[in-house]
């Protein structure tokens, strides 16, 4: 599957707002784990939740697309999977090319 280019990658909200309509996705990280991924409130933020086979990842917006989570967590496998965050977004909910990214 073709990688949508950073510049071209979704925004946190509109991710977000995606899963909620139409989620959960499953992403396969480049080591063969599989998330479940919900876009759910935690503490009062939204917040995208991938689930592993054992724990969970929470991405905020204001770690969106980095590798390590605000809370020190690996999301590199939710969003460098193939298929990705980005590629399961850019299926549901349309192309990417004339989003900002954040």
């Amino acid at each position: 599957m073709a990688r949508a280019p950073i510049r071209n990658r979704p925004r946190f909200i509109q991710v977000y707002d995606c899963l909620k309509r139409f989620g959960p996705a499953t992403v396969v990280s480049s080591r063969d784990t599989t998330y479940k991924v919900c876009a759910e409130i935690r503490n009062g933020r939204e917040t995208i939740v991938g689930y592993p086979k054992r724990g969970e990842v929470h991405i905020h917006e204001d770690c969106w697309g980095k590798n390590m989570t605000c809370e020190g967590s690996l999301a590199g496998g939710i969003i460098n999977g193939n298929p990705s965050i980005y590629d399961w977004y850019n299926l549901h909910c349309g192309s990417t090319t004339t989003q900002q990214t954040t």
